[in-house]
């Protein structure tokens, strides 16, 4: 009945610490891809809201 129960905790363990490493890998790649992401996100976004701010000022000053 020990052997069973010391298996059963060693089964446990080992499933607790594949789940961790695994969550820890899935972390850090998704912080990596975000950390790739940005750098090309950031000035397309801001062009964008450029281009509709500038869009917005010239149909106030046009008065259309």
């Amino acid at each position: 009945m020990d052997a069973m129960l010391l298996t059963s905790t060693n089964t446990v363990s080992t499933v607790i610490d594949a789940m961790t490493n695994g969550l820890s890998t899935a972390g850090s790649d998704l912080l990596g891809a975000i950390a790739s992401v940005v750098p090309v996100a950031l000035p397309v976004m801001i062009a964008i809201v450029g281009v509709a701010v500038g869009i917005k000022i010239f149909k106030k000053v046009t008065g259309r």
